[in-house]
């Protein structure tokens, strides 16, 4: 019987979870959608973040504006980036 209740995560292991950094294929997928947006010479670029957790949006933001990108509009779930 406690076979099928290890299956819940542990808290600790989910908070931890909830602090990580950025996945590499979150980078990758901001580092595409950047470079689409300059390609197709669009002024802005929209940032779908709904798979990223409040944490890791933070870290994406400071991170953009650390490199001097400015943005439009911030929500939850998305980032809206002037170029």
């Amino acid at each position: 019987m406690k076979n099928r209740y290890d299956k819940i995560p542990d808290y600790r292991v989910v908070k931890s979870a909830m602090q990580q950094e950025l996945t590499d294929n979150q980078i990758a997928r901001v580092k595409s959608e950047i470079e689409t947006a300059v390609l197709q010479n669009k002024h802005r670029v929209y940032i779908n973040l709904d798979d990223f957790n409040p944490n890791q949006k933070v870290r994406l933001v400071q991170v953009l504006s650390s490199k001097g990108y400015k943005f439009s509009e911030e929500s939850i779930w998305s980032l809206l980036i002037n170029l």
